[in-house]
């Protein structure tokens, strides 16, 4: 059991970062926040699309972690979750790559870092610079079957490649696409924040009714549905406002602190 007065779960991405808009760190209000709810006994868990790795700067924050979309979870230190690509439709996969370079692009994601398709190229930059990513953490792929991954975030030049991927292995994985800024998120059959959260709840115990989700996009809904209570973000996508308890304001109005502040955590 995971002694706490809750669970207070964070995406990252449009929650408390938005790159749309050029906040790539999390607010000194924010940190301030969430410094003040884990002294009020509250454990705070990053539930991000990234991984571990991705968000380095802000570790120190989050006592646990729900990454890459729910492929991986771990608190205080406890892993309770863990899910991997299959080998062969990793291969299958890279030969798409492979055969459609300077169409499409893959970040190949471990916890701690990722490899890249192909190093330096337009769509490698784009990527680094839409999520403002630290590029000490990619390095260049070269056949690293013996590492499992948890996710692929892809990168495409027209909707048709990333179709012809979807054919390939849709079936077989999870994927996300964000159509409106050509990427989409590669995962495990069944892998979900959702999923995660269900899982630490069954492996510790801990009450539904004491973990707070708060999210703004489609990758958050499983989670925003498993838990007690919902918060969406001011901009959030229409998919998430069937599973909200309460609207908060946007990244850029401190939204984080504003929620935090009318359900008392804080």
């Amino acid at each position: 059991m995971l002694n706490s007065k809750g669970l207070l779960l964070f995406d990252y991405d449009g929650t408390l970062v938005d790159g749309s808009i050029g906040i790539h760190e999390i607010s000194q209000k924010t940190q301030e926040a969430l410094k003040k709810a884990r002294e009020n006994g509250y454990l705070t868990v990053l539930a991000s699309g990234r991984s571990i790795g991705m968000v380095e700067p802000v570790k120190h924050l989050f006592d646990g972690f729900i990454t890459t979309n729910g492929a991986y979870a771990r608190i205080l230190g406890k892993e309770y979750h863990n899910q991997t690509i299959d080998v062969e439709i990793l291969k299958k996969m890279m030969q798409f790559f492979s055969d459609k370079h300077d169409k499409i692009y893959a970040n190949i994601e471990t916890q701690d870092y990722a490899y890249v398709t192909r190093m330096g190229s337009a769509l490698y930059e784009q990527i680094m610079e839409y999520f403002g990513l630290d590029r000490s953490k990619f390095f260049a792929w070269e056949e690293q079957y013996d590492t499992g991954f948890n996710k692929l975030t892809v990168m495409y030049k027209d909707k048709k490649t990333y179709q012809e991927l979807e054919d390939l292995v849709g079936e077989e994985l999870e994927m996300i696409d964000h159509p409106l800024e050509d990427y989409a998120e590669i995962m495990p059959k069944g892998c979900t924040k959702g999923a995660a959260l269900t899982a630490i709840m069954e492996k510790t115990g801990f009450p539904r009714e004491k973990i707070y989700a708060f999210g703004d996009s489609e990758n958050d809904y499983t989670m925003l549905e498993a838990a007690g209570t919902a918060v969406i973000m001011g901009k959030h996508s229409p998919i998430v406002e069937k599973a909200a308890d309460f609207v908060t304001l946007k990244v850029e109005e401190e939204g984080i602190v504003h929620a935090l502040k009318h359900y008392g955590i804080i």
